[in-house]
């Protein structure tokens, strides 16, 4: 519609204000009378009118150049009906309320990985368009312009709904009238899990066992499932050595250029776990050769990159497949459900939130005892 087409125009042109816009009363709006002029000099049709902003302070509005006075009507209405509610502001001062609003309500690492996201392919994209103007129509242009990139669906997906997530925020708390987000970017790939047998595990460890950092580092990863982040922030005191447990309530994060302490990625993740008494026993070891090490000290004081370095490294020198440390997670879940674990008992270990979780990722791996256990079902027939 050339009114609405016009509307655009013009609010592209006043983007780089902050004003708020407040929707006139609803009793009576379809009987006002919208006062438009003709321009003598050119023959054209403008409106003039005022409006009242967020801070309560009114304001006029001036448009020219419309060839019938319909167009200058039409056009004057939409501005009060469709844009008087929503917040004339830019995606840019969006994004920087949102990190406002977060900062103190998601864990910094998460904040820090969504702004990341957003930097990176959002701002570029948006960046001075006045969000009450991003339309569904933009939205799919920008995915299109997304897809072409070749990244994989998760990750897709995963910026897709961030961006959801920024208008979501726009909509309960600035008095945006829609969330332009409506539409799935692309399908969710099927999980495709990687993790080492038994054997590949004992070829690895067999390879790092010189190293007593780097051996205990991975005993624990691939025989409690732990997390990267959830290891690196492991202290003495963490260890029960008379119950065999290991309490997680804690993860190391890389945020804004530092190493930080934070706590673990979802309140399931809190959660104590049984521990063999071989691997208490190498940690014994292992923490008898660290002089001076208190109950809150880390037991591995590095990086995060420590790990992926080593394994990658070892894997080459052996010339064993290489999965990525995460993967040592899977490998631990797997290992676990060829003992006979059921289901519950891994997403508690892991630190799921649900057994939903644990289902989707291991379904195949639960799906390979079925021959087992028919032939299980065979045996108690009597």
């Amino acid at each position: 519609r050339k009114p609405d087409a016009q509307l655009r125009s013009y609010f592209a042109t006043i983007g780089r204000t902050s004003t708020y816009l407040i929707r006139p009363p609803a009793s009576g709006r379809k009987n006002i009378e919208m006062p438009t002029y003709k321009d003598e000099k050119t023959g054209s049709w403008y409106c003039k009118f005022y409006y009242t902003d967020w801070t309560g302070k009114k304001k006029q509005k001036l448009k020219r150049g419309f060839k019938l006075q319909r167009d200058a009507k039409d056009w004057e209405r939409l501005f009060l009906e469709e844009f008087a509610n929503a917040p004339d502001i830019t995606f840019r001062t969006l994004c920087q309320k949102y990190k406002n609003f977060k900062e103190n309500r998601v864990r910094p690492s998460t904040l820090q990985s969504q702004l990341n996201t957003i930097e990176l392919h959002m701002l570029p994209y948006f960046d001075r368009k006045v969000i009450a103007e991003i339309t569904p129509a933009d939205i799919v242009d920008w995915q299109n312009h997304l897809l072409k990139k070749g990244f994989t669906a998760a990750y897709t997906r995963q910026i897709n709904a961030t961006l959801g997530m920024l208008f979501k925020f726009a909509v309960d708390y600035l008095g945006l009238a829609r969330n332009p987000v409506k539409s799935k970017i692309c399908k969710p790939a099927p999980k495709k899990v990687n993790f080492w047998t038994p054997e590949e595990y004992k070829c690895f460890s067999d390879a790092i066992r010189d190293n007593i950092e780097l051996f205990t580092a991975f005993e624990i990863l691939f025989y409690t499932g732990m997390r990267k982040g959830e290891l690196l922030a492991l202290t003495p005191g963490d260890v029960d050595f008379q119950e065999k447990k290991i309490t997680i309530n804690k993860t190391l994060a890389y945020v804004d250029g530092k190493y930080t302490i934070q706590p673990p990625k979802t309140p399931k993740s809190n959660r104590i776990i049984d521990i063999p008494q071989f691997l208490l026993d190498e940690i014994k070891d292992y923490m008898a050769k660290i002089y001076g090490m208190d109950p809150d000290d880390r037991l591995f004081s590095r990086s995060r990159v420590w790990l992926g370095e080593a394994l990658t490294r070892v894997c080459k020198k052996i010339d064993l497949r290489p999965i990525r440390v995460h993967d040592l997670r899977h490998s631990h879940a797997s290992l676990l459900i060829n003992l006979g674990a059921n289901p519950l008992m891994i997403a508690e270990r892991l630190g799921h939130d649900d057994v939903k979780m644990t289902m989707n990722t291991y379904s195949h791996l639960f799906q390979s005892h079925r021959e087992e256990i028919i032939e299980k079902l065979e045996k108690i027939k009597f």
